[in-house]
């Protein structure tokens, strides 16, 4: 190993990342600091390791297990809560797999519990919040994490002070739940890696076929340390799930009495033996503990079961750049800011639509059609029968049963899905629509930020989300929402008013120019083209000159231009449309 790190350090993959030293290790391999060239920005570069030992087989299996890695995690969407990927590929020279990641400042929780102890109280629960929020959106896109645990939560300080934010490291291990079917298995035995001190019972017993319930135990477990200090289960009853035998939940209140009775109940819940009996997902566990941190009554829905089979892939940990001085310390944590932590509204199916939402999200109606259609070929096949039988003019054949074609049920089957989940985006972003005229922006954005991990490729949820962000007084995450935003739609005009905003509110105001001049260039509502032109036209006016009182001595000196300078006083001029 030491080798191959003097081999690499200095060395520039794929001619663009410059390797500068090693800064963690794992199974597969090693992770490296390095800087991308092209870009001038520092980034973490993940490289595999194949071992010598191995075959040309075994090799090649390795590799697969890294391909996949990298494929799986480049199909999450960007989250706060997600550490994104950036590149991947192999260096044509080396023949090295590797992966660009985003590179980290801070610690991961192990670092911290094994330093600290246990957080304060609020504190525990909103990292379990990010830590849910982080392992929802790989649900969301049907992927199931499969080893959550502390050294896989990274505490990422984003700033110079000590504000810390939550990401979810290695979505590597995790395989598409669609590929159920491919048969595809990475081990030897089939089984998945995994923590055991944080694994599912279901994942103690060898189960292939799990669900993103598995991830919600494996939660649950890390909120119990969290609020205790002490991890939920010991090896004897770790062996017991292993053979099928229900464990007693612990008492968390009876460790740490300053926990509420709801917190434990939520916690108790996830850790339930019985997948079914669970949150179904991270998502659900998330809105439950933003709940918890926000007084308000804890409420679920019923577990809906949903197939899912996975394989094993690899179980390093994704080990990124170390703290160049202690980032996250006991006192520091109970100050963590709460992030627009507010009260989860459940969302109720809007009683009208107007008509360009049911044309951009699709409507129920065609799935009532559906049915429709179905049960009038139904009635007119059984009042066939019957007209014969009353006629006596019967066939001398018997009527053969029309073939059921399973590949069409199933692709009904998959419509109909898609057709909820947009129906569900579409829902949660009116709802957020609501609350932002009621003047409840962190409502708002939680609604926001369910749609876009529904249907992360609606430039228009984002464009909300990045609204919501702006009416929080937080520009440079709305500034990084709505570029993406006019990424997945460069024709979208109302992103690029909401990023002028942005750019002002940073002190930008050369980028807010640009951003209204494209404005300018795209939109056809000559409404809102008014109101861009006169904010472009104050930002672009020369300043006023003073003049000198007759006699004076001194050169006259401008005016200060007061219309560039970002307004961090007033919410931005355009609200998300209202359709």
């Amino acid at each position: 190993m030491s080798g191959l790190e003097a081999l690499l350090t200095g060395r520039v993959m794929a001619d663009r990342y410059r390797i500068e030293e090693v800064i963690g290790r794992g199974g597969m391999g090693a992770v490296y600091r390095a800087v991308d060239e092209r870009l001038d920005r520092p980034v973490a570069v993940k490289v595999i390791t194949i071992a010598g030992g191995l075959d040309a087989a075994g090799r090649e299996k390795l590799r697969a297990r890294f391909r996949h890695e990298a494929s799986a995690a480049a199909r999450l969407p960007h989250h706060p809560n997600v550490v994104p990927v950036y590149d991947y590929g192999t260096d044509p020279t080396l023949g090295l797999d590797f992966l660009v990641m985003e590179l980290l400042r801070g610690e991961d929780l192990a670092t911290l519990l094994a330093r600290s102890g246990p957080p304060p109280v609020a504190t525990g629960l909103r990292i379990l919040l990010g830590a849910a929020r982080g392992v929802a959106v790989g649900h969301r896109a049907r992927l199931i994490h499969r080893d959550v645990k502390p050294g896989n939560v990274f505490l990422a300080r984003t700033g110079e002070g000590d504000e810390t934010t939550v990401r979810v490291l290695d979505f590597g291990i995790a395989k598409l739940m669609a590929d159920e079917d491919t048969g595809t298995q990475l081990t030897h035995d089939g089984r998945a890696p995994l923590s055991p001190a944080y694994a599912s019972p279901e994942q103690l017993r060898g189960e292939e076929r799990l669900t993103p319930a598995s991830d919600v135990f494996s939660l649950g477990a890390l909120g119990f340390q969290l609020l205790t200090g002490d991890r939920p289960f010991t090896d004897n009853d770790r062996n017991r799930m292993a053979v099928g035998m229900a464990v007693p939940i612990p008492s968390i209140r009876a460790r740490n009495p300053g926990v509420p009775e709801a917190a434990e109940q939520v916690i108790h819940r996830a850790l339930a033996d019985d997948a079914a009996a669970r949150f179904p997902d991270a998502g659900v566990l998330a809105d439950a503990v933003q709940r918890v941190l926000s007084g308000e009554p804890v409420t679920v829905p019923p577990f809906v079961p949903s197939p899912a089979s996975v394989h094993a892939d690899d179980d390093d940990r994704t080990l990124l750049a170390p703290p160049d001085r202690p980032p996250y310390t006991a006192a520091a944590a109970a100050e963590i800011p709460p992030r627009a932590i507010a009260p989860a509204p459940a969302i109720q199916p809007p009683r009208r639509r107007q008509r360009e939402d049911v044309e951009a999200e699709g409507s129920g109606v065609g799935k009532v059609l559906l049915w429709v259609l179905l049960a009038a070929v139904v009635l007119g096949i059984a009042g066939f029968v019957v007209f014969q039988s009353m006629t006596g003019r019967r066939s001398a054949q018997p009527i053969a049963a029309a073939p059921v074609d399973s590949a069409a049920v199933v692709d009904s089957a998959a419509a109909a899905a898609q057709m909820q989940d947009d129906t569900d985006a579409l829902a949660a972003d009116l709802e957020g629509r609501r609350l932002l005229r009621a003047g409840d922006y962190p409502g708002a954005l939680a609604q926001f930020e369910r749609a876009m991990q529904i249907s992360p490729a609606r430039a228009d949820y984002r464009d909300h989300y990045a609204y919501g962000l702006l009416m929080l007084r937080r520009p440079q995450e709305a500034a990084q929402q709505l570029e993406e935003a006019i990424r997945l739609d460069p024709r979208a005009d109302r992103p690029l008013s909401h990023l002028a905003d942005a750019r002002l509110m940073l002190g930008d105001t050369a980028g807010a120019i640009a951003s209204l001049q494209r404005f300018l260039a795209l939109s056809t509502d000559a409404a809102a083209r008014q109101e861009v032109q006169r904010k472009l036209d104050a930002l672009t006016a020369p300043p006023a000159v003073i003049p000198t009182q007759p006699g004076a001595d001194t050169a006259a000196k401008p005016a200060p231009d007061t219309s560039a300078a970002p307004d961090t006083t007033r919410p931005p001029p355009v609200s998300p449309r209202e359709r």
